[in-house]
């Protein structure tokens, strides 16, 4: 009679074969670590004139449909505040990059836990980094990933910010702030050479769609441990 420890291991195996492998993909537009000798965006609670912004990050856009892992931005400094990330759709009316008056969506997600602070004393910056994100995103959608803070005083927190917008991938379109000029709304700075980007890395996972013998090697196993368990109750 087959145990039913060993029922279990056949479930467990043709679940993992149904499910396939799973592949990480990671975007960045500083592989060889942040910097800090480039223009930043200041984000922050304090009122305008302040130049702080109380949102600010990065418009990105995927080529295939993906998990988002996890994301990161750099400060300037030994950072250490209470900071949320959110993620939206961006201009979910035309999914546009740019436009006269641009928009976000509803949230579609906003961590429950602040950023995971880590200071690089020899670079002289603060990884804020958001793991464990399990975000269902779309291909070809525009998107935002934001920070925001609840604490009235975060203020001044010198983001880092390339001159350049994109990453090898295509994955980032530009740093985007929510400006506290009246009538101005989302902005996104260009200079001139393109859109300014904030420094960012971000982690995907996308799980591989099964193989037909993965279907079929499932639908045995279940018969047969239908069957054992028919037995079992027979007997």
């Amino acid at each position: 009679m087959i145990s039913s420890a060993f029922k279990l291991k056949v479930v467990a195996s043709l679940l993992l074969a149904f499910a396939g492998s799973a592949s990480a993909a990671v975007y960045t537009n500083v592989p060889a670590g942040a910097s800090t000798g480039l223009p930043f965006a200041s984000f922050g609670n304090a009122a305008n004139p302040s130049g702080d912004s109380p949102k600010v990050g990065q418009v990105f856009s995927l080529a295939e449909a993906s998990l988002l892992s996890s994301f990161s931005f750099y400060a300037l400094g030994n950072t250490s505040a209470s900071i949320q990330l959110n993620v939206a759709q961006w201009n979910p009316d035309t999914n546009a990059q740019n436009q006269a008056v641009n928009t976000v969506g509803s949230n579609l997600l906003t961590t429950t836990f602040n950023a995971v602070e880590t200071y690089n004393a020899a670079g002289g910056y603060t990884t804020l980094s958001f793991e464990n994100l399990g975000l269902s995103l779309n291909a070809g959608t525009k998107y935002i990933a934001y920070l925001t803070s609840s604490d009235a005083s975060v203020t001044g927190i010198q983001l880092s910010r390339t001159q350049t917008t994109v990453d090898a991938t295509g994955f980032g379109l530009g740093n985007a702030y929510n400006s506290t000029i009246p009538g101005q709304g989302w902005q996104l700075p260009f200079n001139g050479n393109g859109f300014l980007s904030l420094q960012y890395t971000a982690v995907t996972a996308a799980a591989a769609v099964p193989e037909p013998e993965s279907y079929a090697m499932m639908f045995a196993g279940l018969a047969l441990v239908g069957a054992v368990a028919k037995r079992r109750k027979q007997a």
